[in-house]
């Protein structure tokens, strides 16, 4: 009998099912009461069916390589984790990937794990890498069945450890998905001895969960690092029938600046009538005295000197009024939480 792998086309009904209820994964330990066998999964693996994301666990071979790259990421990360044993949390970037918060960088290559200290961490493989660390029960939680790290961890090491850029888009998600500043100033406190404790503290004070976007944090942040009137975020404006939420406000020159990322535009049906809505807003919003500035991705993300140059200009060109424009917020939040 030749290798039985070479007849294999698909996936049989029942490892599909094992992969929808692991989310896309499963394990060799998992799949075993399944009547689904080591051999049969190697078989499977050899048909170029499977993928081998771990040790013992495994992704469909078409659904990974059809994943964007964070999500192949968070897949890896989940395996890893799960692989590791029930003592390891997915963290860092893995733990930013499986929750699915923002990121303005290619994932790293490996997932990252941490163990408590003194638990017998293994060495790191060709799979990910694993890292014993002061881990107390509140930094600990579970997501889709994988055991990661919180949120305010997550941000805080990243913080620490990350550049300042990242960092601040992260903090501004996870504020704006539940995390609460007083969580990120706990953690730190009991980091308040680890390197880059400071630079973590300034990203966790400048953080703002009305940010709804990475690009609106990254314009934020150009008025910050080159020492500009830091902007109001996504405060609701009311001029009698008409309601405006701009990305950025300063009030007092009656001052409005928008990030405009390409998904606005991008791949849509209604492009022209988004673009007409947005003109038509613009005119009313001149039309009753407000400026508006207009920027995209690249300054934000690669030239944040040359876009504050132009953030002075524009500031530059208006006289502050003796009473700024009204604006209020609404007790929520705007951006959907991951």
């Amino acid at each position: 009998m030749g290798d039985m792998s070479a007849r294999l086309s698909c996936l049989p009904g029942d490892v599909e099912d094992q992969l929808v209820l692991g989310d896309g994964l499963l394990t060799v330990e998992r799949v075993r009461c399944a009547g689904i066998t080591r051999p049969r999964i190697s078989r499977l693996v050899r048909a170029g069916l499977l993928v081998r994301l771990a040790r013992g666990v495994y992704a469909s071979r078409e659904s990974y390589d059809d994943a964007l790259p964070w999500e192949a990421f968070a897949l890896r990360s989940r395996a890893f984790t799960w692989a590791c044993g029930p003592s390891a949390h997915a963290a860092g970037w893995s733990a930013v990937a499986i929750r699915g918060l923002p990121a303005i960088d290619p994932p790293p290559q490996k997932p990252i794990v941490v163990m408590p200290l003194g638990s017998g961490a293994d060495t790191n493989s060709a799979f990910g890498e694993v890292r014993e660390v002061a881990l107390p029960p509140e930094h600990r939680t579970v997501v889709n069945g994988c055991p990661i790290l919180t949120d305010s961890r997550v941000v805080a090491d990243i913080a620490r450890t990350g550049a300042r850029d990242d960092a601040l888009v992260l903090a501004d998600a996870a504020l704006a998905a539940g995390t609460t500043v007083e969580e990120l100033r706990d953690v730190l406190n009991v980091q308040r001895f680890w390197p880059g404790v400071p630079e973590a503290r300034w990203v966790v004070e400048h953080a703002d969960a009305y940010a709804e976007s990475a690009l609106e944090t990254l314009g934020r942040l150009t008025f910050i690092e080159y020492d500009l009137p830091v902007p109001i975020s996504n405060a609701w404006i009311e001029l009698g029938p008409i309601r405006y939420r701009p990305d950025h406000l300063l009030d007092d020159l009656w001052l409005i600046f928008e990030g405009d990322g390409d998904i606005k535009y991008n791949e849509r049906l209604d492009a022209a009538a988004v673009v007409r809505q947005q003109r038509e807003r613009e005119w009313e919003l001149r039309e009753r005295g407000f400026e508006i500035s207009r920027y995209g991705w690249s300054n934000a993300r690669h030239h944040r000197r040359q876009l504050a140059e132009r953030f002075r200009a524009v500031i530059a060109e208006r006289t502050p009024r003796p009473q700024g424009c009204s604006w209020y917020r609404e007790t929520r939040t705007y951006r959907q939480a991951a």
